[in-house]
């Protein structure tokens, strides 16, 4: 497993300080100062996502700026039809047709996602930004073994010979906790128990070494038990190598126990974000009380 981790470089980054929790409109909420927009590693300008082209087109999303630091786990928190789902996905350059991103910025790194080309999209989600969950693709075929799947993706994006690729590919599975990794990288999805393809699935999407991890909603296949493990098991990454993480989630609990700020989603728009602490202490917006009212808590380690 060492040689897994010293090939992906540990980022000395911390997150960045957060402001106190306000409740906002989409109309006046507060855009980064340019400084920071240069050094984030995500950051989000003005977004409106549209059910389609249409000029009567649904609005799924609208007025969304936000800014995400290396290193720090950042919660997008709403009920479904929210449209936090739908900034995941465009997030993630995995937007489903016929929905279309109809005004704003992007910023991976300094790379512009709107409107970017093809090649560069796919760039980017190999190597900057990966996404977990029940909305979208794993890349994973249900009929070929879990290891050597990893190992033609470690091939195709780090050009490994096929025994290095192997090697590294039952080191990730080690990295995510599978208990038995050579045994697992003969199986096939269908073989795995709720808990174990989980772990795959996040294998999977860490096998590009990406700088962001989006984990949409963790599957309810699993019990509180296993969602727990799945949270913690990717805060774990973070502070191992600095990866930053966006928990995408309806449970305004569960997101303030894992992530440093949090930002309130209702109808499509911004209602609050802050720092989770400040949230959970001094909730500003009717919906986010009434979210909190409603909320699980979860025993996890706290985001530092």
């Amino acid at each position: 497993m060492a040689a897994f981790r010293s090939s992906w470089d540990p980022l000395a980054d911390s997150p960045s300080s957060v402001a106190p929790s306000a409740s906002i409109s989409a109309e006046d909420e507060p855009v980064p100062s340019d400084g920071f927009r240069a050094t984030a590693l995500l950051d989000v300008r003005g977004l409106q996502i549209a059910g389609s082209t249409r000029t009567d087109a649904p609005v799924l999303a609208t007025g969304i700026s936000l800014s995400v630091a290396r290193g720090e786990v950042f919660g997008l928190v709403g009920v479904p039809g929210s449209g936090t789902r739908e900034i995941a996905l465009a997030l993630a350059a995995r937007l489903p047709e016929p929905a279309v991103i109809a005004a704003g910025s992007i910023l991976v790194d300094g790379i512009e996602l709107v409107g970017a080309s093809r090649r560069t999209l796919n760039r980017l989600r190999d190597s900057k930004i990966s996404l977990l969950s029940p909305a979208a693709p794993t890349g994973l075929s249900p009929a070929r073994g879990i290891g050597r799947q990893l190992a033609r993706t470690l091939r195709r994006n780090r050009g490994l010979s096929r025994t290095d690729a192997a090697r590294h590919a039952l080191e990730l599975l080690e990295l995510v906790g599978l208990p038995d990794p050579r045994a697992t990288s003969l199986q096939v999805l269908a073989q795995l128990t709720p808990l174990a393809l989980l772990q795959a699935k996040v294998a999977a999407a860490l096998s590009g070494h990406p700088d962001i991890l989006i984990l949409d909603e963790p599957p309810r296949t699993l019990d509180a038990a296993g969602e727990s493990s799945a949270l913690e098991l990717c805060g774990g990454f973070r502070r191992e190598f600095g990866l930053s993480i966006i928990v995408v989630h309806g449970d305004l609990g569960v997101a303030t126990a894992t992530c440093d700020r949090v930002t309130v989603m209702e109808a499509g728009r911004v209602v609050e974000q802050g720092s989770a602490a400040e949230i959970v202490a001094a909730p500003q917006h009717p919906h986010t009380r009434s979210l909190l009212d409603t909320a699980h808590r979860p025993r996890l380690a706290g985001p530092g």
